[in-house]
């Protein structure tokens, strides 16, 4: 056999066993999701895709309960906090063409926010650095609010006059706050509504036909699928809400396949430039000189080696998760009507299947509720500069973190080993500790190099 032929044999057989391995990964992917999502109960759409080509997709679970309506993969999601790098992208092309500054400060564009005792810039707001406290704070009384039509203004009102929790630029604290300012920022510079700039420059663009800053009234009901809650042991629909409620901090609607699309520029750079993508997904940095493993609207991290840029978004029925690791040109999209999902953890494990670097994960059946219990109680930070006090319970088979000053940013804690959790959206590991009747009497937060002890207080 000469030298030619060996290598097309070769080949071949490099080919063969690639597509073996690729096989062999969709099929643990799916029979992980089979479990997860069942036929009777809210579910999902799941969207994975190596190379720039999509290679899974597909619709799991209820869009409604009653009457009963099937998933289907090209239903719009509320997607939530993923609006973020949309509008930071908005907020990056008017910095390119000179029109905004970073360094500017915020009064400059939005005239009625008052000025603090530290100014506040552009660049503060888009890094989540600004100090600027979270107004998204509702109780069950309050809840109609989400179905009342806001103005930018009014939704700033909410919050203008609240003092800063910290000189900006000195700590990271994810805010929902900063981003209807930036909102704001860009229609008094560009004298066109958020949702009008977004289909001009983006959506139509990139044709992102089923996206927008909420939904299409030419949107066909039956693609729009019930965001569920749940209680106990029942389960109903969420809230009714309204897109100017959540504007520039939430109120994109989107599919999987049209988030794919968008992710797709950050390498095809077809809409986006350069400039714009690399600010979005470059880390920023404290004025210590600490690192956030933030960009503009993205969190930055690494799975299993391998970076990662991603973001969730959590709204009341509604879980989404975006991840891209672009080393690896690998995206996976998940996007539920189910509230607090673990949308993100499924995005991790499914990526690393494809990297043939499988998590370790629980099926939801293998999680005993009981066992749960053991972790509930409120918690206080011991020993730091600032307040913190965080409620943890059960929620279905997981743990639910609550942050008493700021419910709207609930997470869901994963076990990973005895008195072992994992927070993945603050890539943050949690590790209880007992006392000595064995019971858990606080924990410990582990975060990048900074640890914090919290201890139950109740």
């Amino acid at each position: 056999m000469n030298r030619f032929k060996i290598l097309v044999v070769l080949t071949t057989l490099s080919l063969l066993s690639v597509a073996q391995n690729r096989k062999q990964q969709l099929s643990q992917i799916k029979s992980f999701l089979n479990m997860e999502y069942p036929n009777d109960a809210p579910g999902a759409v799941v969207l994975a895709a190596v190379d720039g080509n999509i290679i899974f997709e597909k619709a799991y679970g209820l869009a409604s309960i009653n009457p009963k309506r099937k998933m289907k993969t090209d239903m719009v999601f509320q997607v939530a906090s993923i609006t973020k790098q949309f509008v930071s992208a908005a907020i990056l092309k008017l910095v390119e063409e000179g029109k905004m500054h970073l360094k500017d400060t915020i009064q400059m564009y939005v005239p009625n926010y008052p000025v603090k005792k530290y100014p506040i810039t552009i660049n503060h707001l888009l890094s989540q650095t600004s100090g600027i406290p979270e107004y998204f704070i509702l109780e069950a009384d309050e809840l109609h609010l989400l179905a009342k039509e806001h103005t930018p203004e009014e939704l700033i009102n909410y919050y203008k006059n609240y003092n800063l929790n910290f000189k900006p630029g000195s700590r990271f604290e994810y805010s929902n706050s900063n981003y209807p300012l930036l909102g704001a920022a860009l229609e008094k510079v560009t004298g066109m509504t958020l949702k009008e700039y977004l289909d001009i420059h983006f959506f139509k663009p990139l044709e992102m036909n089923s996206t927008g800053l909420w939904y299409s009234k030419f949107l066909k009901k039956k693609r729009i699928p019930i965001g569920y809650d749940y209680n106990k042991d029942s389960i109903f629909p969420g809230p009714k809400i309204v897109g100017s409620a959540m504007y520039a901090a939430g109120g994109l609607v989107s599919t999987a396949k049209d988030l794919f699309k968008w992710n797709m520029d950050f390498k095809n750079k077809s809409k986006l430039s350069s400039f714009i993508v690399e600010d979005l997904t470059t880390t920023k940095t404290l004025d210590s000189g600490e690192k956030t493993n933030y960009g503009y609207g993205l969190y930055l991290d690494e799975l299993k080696g391998s970076p990662t840029i991603q973001h969730d978004g959590n709204l009341y029925g509604f879980t989404a998760s975006s991840l891209y690791l672009p080393k690896k040109d690998i995206y996976v999209c998940v996007l539920s009507n189910k509230k607090y999902d673990r949308t993100q953890e499924i995005a991790n494990y499914i990526a690393s299947v494809l990297i043939d670097k499988p998590l370790e994960i629980l099926n939801k059946t293998e999680i005993k509720s009981e066992k749960l219990k053991e972790y509930s109680g409120t918690f206080k930070i011991v020993d730091a500069e600032f307040e913190r006090t965080l409620v943890i319970k059960p929620y279905k088979n997981f743990l639910l973190l609550s942050d008493i000053k700021s419910p709207e940013s609930d997470a869901l804690l994963t076990p990973a080993g005895l008195d072992k959790f994992l927070l993945k959206v603050a890539s943050a590991t949690f590790t209880f500790f007992r006392d000595k009747e064995g019971k858990v009497s606080g924990f410990k937060v582990q975060q990048s190099e900074e640890e914090y002890e919290f201890e139950k207080v109740k």
